[in-house]
């Protein structure tokens, strides 16, 4: 009799158990099925009709294939790597010099960084202004010390030469959003025991063996969380380039958002630009894919 009352409670806790987990996961499957699946499916369908807008014939993989031969895909496809890297490891970099500097407890160090969200939570309208105030050939101070110590004999339309517009945007982007890798590192960076360092200038490490033995295996896992969710987001960032320089001149910073943008918009093809966001999909979830499999981040965790 005994027997068959704890098997009747392993069954009623094991049905409780499985009641919770169905409570605790279908509301998660169906926020994830309407805010994620049904849309990504939904797109990939678009991208397989001339034009989804209208009752066009079935195009199968044609948008597709259009797409990977045009001309200058290569260029935008180019302009998204350099754009996306260029300012993710410029947004790092600025980020742990500067919360390496203010994890010293030096004077001015807590107004250093209550200025660093302002860049963060300044409209991108602003800020754009702001740099192109800096940037402009006649009243712009950026040229006005490069001039006056010899760097070069004239002025520079950053925003509106081929050579420099991608850089400058790059710039802007790197001022606005340096300070998500900031607070990321620094967070980081005081979680790190202070014992540590004691233990290894006792042992006579030098400030750079510190740095390299203690700092930077702490602070890996933050690095590597902010070069993929940083470099996915500024590889989709879409503003920044559209207000600043349209994707111009010459398409120098015609990155593949901005295409899409043209291609739907300007050319009204809705169904190549439902192609092209597609391609942008693969592409970034075949990064992700490599990113786990190389790096190992779920480690950090467990480690």
């Amino acid at each position: 009799m005994s027997t068959v009352t704890s098997v009747r409670s392993s069954l009623a806790e094991f049905d409780e158990r499985r009641l919770l987990l169905l409570a605790t996961f279908l509301p998660l499957a169906a926020f994830f099925t309407l805010v994620w699946a049904i849309p990504i499916a939904y797109a990939l369908g678009m991208s397989l009709f001339e034009n989804p807008t209208r009752a066009a014939s079935f195009a199968g993989l044609s948008n597709y294939v259009e797409i990977l031969t045009a001309e200058q895909f290569p260029l935008f496809l180019w302009n998204s790597v350099l754009y996306a890297v260029s300012t993710t490891v410029f947004s790092l970099l600025l980020g742990l010099g500067l919360a390496l500097v203010v994890n010293q407890q030096i004077r001015g160090g807590s107004v250093l960084r209550t200025m660093m969200i302002f860049p963060y939570l300044l409209p991108t309208l602003v800020v754009i202004f702001i740099w192109q105030f800096l940037f402009d050939p006649n009243i712009g101070v950026v040229n006005q010390w490069l001039v006056d110590f010899g760097v070069v004999a004239d002025p520079i339309a950053f925003f509106s030469t081929i050579e420099w517009a991608m850089a400058a945007v790059a710039v802007t982007s790197v001022w606005k959003f340096g300070s998500f890798a900031f607070f990321i590192l620094l967070a980081r960076l005081q979680a790190i025991d202070p014992n540590l360092y004691e233990r290894a200038r006792v042992e006579g490490a030098s400030t750079w063996q510190a740095f390299r033995d203690i700092t930077v295996p702490h602070l890996r896992g933050a690095i590597l969380i902010i070069l993929l969710v940083r470099g996915i987001w500024m590889f989709n960032k879409f503003d920044i380039i559209y207000l600043s320089t349209r994707g111009g001149p010459l398409n120098a910073t015609t990155t593949l958002p901005i295409r899409v943008y043209e291609l739907a918009f300007n050319e009204v093809n809705f169904g190549a630009a439902t192609a092209l966001a597609g391609i942008m999909f693969f592409l970034l979830a075949g990064v992700a894919v490599v990113y786990f499999r190389v790096f190992e981040p779920e480690k950090e965790v467990t480690h």
